[in-house]
């Protein structure tokens, strides 16, 4: 489901309490909600400049590490990737503690880029799951934030998404099936090729939040241009597996409050850690 906003909740950065219920409840019951286009052209395209010399240097001393023409890379946490808009927006943050509580935390600040001639990925779960004897759903205890670079089109590689309940782990489902691993109790890109998907199209500087769980899988870029997506994982306060984030001392001083929240459990006080480190 993709949300337009209100002009009053695009400048006042605060959901009216009925749109933030249906946005709750998206994420619960269908895995995913779209805000459309809450930051501006012009602080995207500043992201944008910083970005592009950056992955291309990464390009140049790591390669591709998630499929052809494909790459994950951890964004340096320092300006302009770290404005109070990217790492933890009002709106965003609102329905992010309604869905994880109190106290919930990034641990992930990164970015997917598929290049010009990228392939399909299988369609795959970004983690395994939490209890992995249980055959039963359980609620969302992590939160995957993406922010586009650009708009995102038919033409240049689109997330594609199972949403409606895949990310309740029926069957004991949940599975990175990147690696060509097949889940015993049920074969993900066997299933998923019948069942129900969409293509995620949004404008560059929408927001998507999703659960981690959901399954998904990047697709063929066929324009001639990168598409970017920026990357950030919330977890409730007790979850946290997966990554680290440096930051300087003086940096975590200077952030707002939530931000400081948000990335108080990282290595604080630790130097700004280049992708390519």
């Amino acid at each position: 489901m993709k949300i337009q906003l209100t002009e009053q909740e695009k400048t006042t950065k605060q959901l009216n309490p009925e749109t933030l219920a249906i946005a709750v409840e998206q994420i619960k019951a269908n895995g995913y909600i779209i805000f459309d286009k809450v930051i501006s052209d012009e602080k995207i395209t500043q992201i944008r400049n910083s970005f592009d010399p950056l992955f291309d240097e990464f390009i140049e001393r790591k390669g591709y590490n998630t499929g052809t023409n494909r790459a994950q890379m951890f964004l340096p946490f320092a300006e302009p990737f770290i404005d109070e808009e990217i790492i933890c927006h009002p709106i965003a943050t609102s329905v992010i503690d309604q869905v994880l509580g109190e106290w919930n935390h990034c641990n992930y600040f990164a970015s997917d880029t598929p290049m010009p001639g990228s392939d399909y990925q299988n369609c795959h779960c970004d983690i395994m799951p939490l209890f992995p004897e249980l055959a039963i759903p359980l609620p969302a205890f992590s939160l995957v934030l993406n922010i586009p670079l650009v708009d995102v089109t038919e033409e240049n590689g689109p997330m594609e998404i199972w949403p409606g309940g895949t990310h309740q782990n029926p069957d004991r489902s949940n599975h990175d099936t990147l690696n060509n691993t097949v889940n015993p109790h049920l074969h993900i890109v066997r299933a998923a090729d019948h069942m129900y998907s969409e293509k995620v199209f949004m404008s560059a500087g929408s927001i998507l939040i999703r659960d981690i769980r959901m399954w998904h899988r990047g697709t063929p870029n066929l324009s001639n241009d990168r598409r970017t997506n920026l990357a950030m994982i919330f977890n409730r306060s007790w979850y946290g597996a997966g990554s680290t984030i440096q930051i300087p001392q003086e940096t975590y001083d200077k952030l707002p409050q939530k931000a400081k929240e948000l990335y108080r459990m990282e290595k604080i006080g630790s130097p700004v850690k280049m992708p390519w480190e």
